[in-house]
């Protein structure tokens, strides 16, 4: 190779002189397992600019090439004063893809807590009001990160000792929607990214995430970010990740000196069910806005399951048939009642009824365990009596768990039961359709199936086992 030639400007590590785009390259910053990271300046005196290049065994993995472009879509798109901004991408003469990003002048979050140590209470607030901003947007825009971390949040260095952070690496990033990035969906169920110090347990068993899933590697960072260290670790990945799934989370109070209520900040977000997370990162700063005041964080509502059933009909109604259907639903509150629910809403044709969960998790799986019986009991009446008298009247079912409706009455505004569009399934077959809330730890009692065209969120029952 000629010293200086075309040859050793272009090599798989670029050397400094090499013109990328419009920079050209200073140096090597980082060399990572499938990119490398460059410092280059702008020909045109615009500054710096962080350079990543995939690497040239990458090119032959599908995925890794099709990730590295969709973490430059992602970040095009997620325009934020707290989320790195990207110039520009394109590729190398050799096929080789790069992104220009801006050049962020500082060091991680884990490189400022091994050189300064943990951070106080309103420190921590300070940094997550901004992190947690940055996810804001993202989750809006239907993109979940997954690989939330210390590493992965610069603190800009200046003039100013105030806390400046940044959101980076958008990498394993995954989208919520049709048309967010990420949504083609290069990775399936059953396969686990991310870091495990920080993997929420859904990440680690291979579902599908969401946005609660972020905020359990928000609370990992706060926990790590005044106690100086994650709440789990271990001598291998699986140690770490079976502490994820199965081991109580620690209190940052058993380690450093933190308000009591800022326990139940972190502890809310290390919940092993999403369910018992908090609903979005607003409720949650501010909650942790009040711990840092001194205030207890408002008191966490509590779960419910909820039976919604609708009558269909196959015929344009008349007197006859109206009045099957008033008796079918009248038949279907009566058994919910005798199952323990509730009644809360009552429509034309329609009804919603709802039970609290127990604390306890052997008394709160037995309460979905009778519900869903009992709507199973309920498709069967009504088939009996269809087949009985040939009266087309038929019930579509859909069973869920969310968290109690608020006494305010707010509805959709606090995600809850009452939020009916949330949660229904509005497929047109008549039948049980049960949420993977609804259903968890129960799939071995009931005959279940994945609904088509429902995603992960619904399956159809059709029996107990």
């Amino acid at each position: 190779m000629t010293t200086g030639g075309v040859e050793s400007l272009y090599g798989e590590e670029l050397r400094p002189g090499a013109l990328v785009g419009r920079w050209v390259v200073e140096r090597v910053h980082y060399r990572g397992p499938v990119s490398t990271l460059y410092r280059a300046r702008d020909v045109g005196g615009g500054g710096a600019s962080a350079l990543k290049v995939l690497q040239s065994s990458a090119l032959t993995t599908d995925t890794a090439l099709r990730r590295f472009r969709r973490e430059a879509a992602t970040l095009q798109r997620l325009s934020h004063p707290h989320i790195v901004g990207v110039h520009d991408y394109g590729e190398l003469p050799d096929g080789r893809p790069f992104i220009a990003m801006e050049w962020l002048e500082g060091r991680d979050l884990a490189a400022e807590l091994a050189a300064r140590g943990p951070l106080s209470s309103r420190e921590a607030l300070e940094v997550l009001e901004q992190v947690g901003a940055a996810l804001r947007v993202a989750h809006a825009a239907g993109v979940v990160h997954r690989d939330l971390k210390a590493q992965n949040v610069m603190k800009l260095s200046g003039s100013s000792e105030a806390l400046v952070v940044k959101l980076v690496d958008f990498g394993v990033a995954k989208g919520l929607t049709a048309d967010s990035p990420g949504a083609s969906s290069l990775t399936h169920t059953g396969v686990a990214l991310g870091t495990p110090l920080s993997m929420a347990p859904e990440q680690i068993r291979g579902e599908a995430p969401d946005a609660r899933t972020d905020l359990y590697a928000l609370g990992v960072l706060l926990f790590q970010l005044v106690t100086g260290q994650p709440p789990f670790q271990g001598a291998t990945r699986h140690e770490v990740e079976e502490q994820h799934l199965h081991a109580p989370p620690p209190r940052p109070g058993e380690r450093a000196p933190v308000p009591e209520a800022l326990d139940d900040v972190v502890l809310r977000c290390l919940a092993k069910n999403r369910e018992d997370r908090y609903p979005d990162v607003v409720v949650l700063l501010e909650d942790l806005r009040r711990a840092v005041g001194g205030e207890k964080p408002r008191e966490a509502q509590g779960h419910a399951v909820a039976l919604y059933a609708e009558a269909r009909l196959s015929r344009a109604p008349d007197s006859a048939l109206l009045e099957r259907m008033d008796s079918l639903l009248e038949r279907t509150g009566a058994v919910a009642r005798e199952a323990g629910l509730e009644v809360r809403l009552e429509g034309s044709g329609c009804l919603m009824a709802l039970a609290p969960l127990p604390d306890d998790a052997v008394s709160e799986r037995a309460v979905r365990e009778r519900v869903l019986a009992a709507a199973l009991s309920l498709l069967e009446g009504a088939r009996d009596s269809r087949d009985a008298d040939g009266v087309p009247v038929e019930l579509a079912i859909t069973v869920h768990v969310d968290r109690l409706p608020s006494s305010e009455g707010r509805g959709s505004a606090d995600g809850s039961l009452l939020h009916l569009p949330g949660w229904v399934a509005d497929f047109q077959d008549a039948g049980l359709v049960a949420t993977g809330a609804a259903l968890r730890d129960l799939e071995s009692g009931f005959l279940a199936a994945p609904l088509p065209g429902g995603g992960a969120i619904w399956s159809r029952v059709t029996g107990r086992r």
